[in-house]
């Protein structure tokens, strides 16, 4: 059966709440030194290279290990960045053949909430209900370090 679906339809939304203010939550994702440390899903697929222009229409790129000896690469644009409200980016992971390359766009809000800060995580256009489950499970991973990286007193 093809699992393919309009790339306008199909999306993944995530919601976690941290005990930190929307400032230093909203930092984390902003300083290539805090994505160093929490972006990725597990502690074997982790950053190990973290390039930011972090200004609206700046490019970003994330190197990770794989977890398996390899690296992956993942590549977009600021598309918004309203501190401490919204950060909006594209996402394409690189592969062997561009060609090969989707676009996604990755939108996180940054409420307030009476434990701190609500995030609402939404990232759309996915090609398959495969990649979208692929992406939510490593986005739950990721918002896992961003609480240890937060909680353990981190910027």
């Amino acid at each position: 059966m093809d699992d393919r679906i309009a790339r306008d339809v199909l999306e993944l939304a995530l919601h976690r709440v941290f005990a930190h203010s929307r400032e230093r939550v909203f930092d984390a994702w902003s300083r290539p030194d805090a994505l160093m440390a929490w972006m990725g899903p597990s502690a074997s697929i982790h950053a190990v290279r973290v390039e930011t222009d972090f200004r609206e229409g700046g490019h970003y790129q994330i190197t990770f290990d794989s977890g398996d000896g390899g690296l992956r690469r993942v590549r977009g644009r600021y598309l918004t960045i309203d501190r401490p409200r919204r950060l909006a980016f594209s996402w394409i992971w690189c592969e062997a053949s561009p060609a090969d390359e989707v676009e996604t766009t990755g939108i996180v809000d940054f409420a307030e909430h009476p434990h701190g800060t609500c995030i609402h995580l939404r990232h759309l256009r996915f090609t398959s209900e495969h990649e979208r489950r692929r992406h939510a499970d490593g986005w739950r991973g990721t918002l896992d370090k961003l609480a240890g990286h937060l909680d353990d007193g981190h910027r």
